[in-house]
This record gives C-alpha cells, sequence and structure tokens, in this order.
C-alpha cells in the first residue's frame, strides 16, 4: 500500500524547482496545482523521504487537449 505523499514540489516547464507545499496542509495539492498552471509548469508528490523518489501528478504541458 502506498504511504500518503509527504510534500507536493511545483516546477518550472524547464524543470527548475519552484516552490514546495507541506501535504499536512489543507488544499496544499490544489495550490501546488494552481501554482504550476499558472507558471505552465509540473507538480510531483514526495513520499517518505524529501530526497526519496517523486511521482508526477500534473504537468500543464501534457493536459489532456479539448
Amino acid at each position: 500500500m502506498k504511504s500518503k505523499p509527504i510534500l507536493y514540489r511545483v516546477y518550472t516547464k524547464k524543470g527548475d524547482y519552484h516552490h514546495g507545499y507541506s501535504a499536512k496542509l489543507e488544499g496544499s495539492r490544489k495550490w501546488a496545482i494552481d501554482c504550476a498552471k499558472t507558471i505552465r509548469g509540473r507538480v510531483t508528490e514526495v513520499y517518505d523521504d524529501v530526497d526519496g523518489p517523486e511521482e508526477s501528478i500534473f504537468d500543464f504541458n501534457k493536459k489532456a487537449k479539448s
């Protein structure tokens, strides 16, 4: 079973770190996604360890076309 995320990281479209949000804060996932939309970047979730693997949850440049 997957553990809960501890952090949401926002990266620019060039892949540079932009901002991080603690998953302990209510609404932090939405804040991270809104931030990524504004800068046209992406968001990853970090589990267990701050230096551990990250899982992409949103990418502005790969969003579905309507």
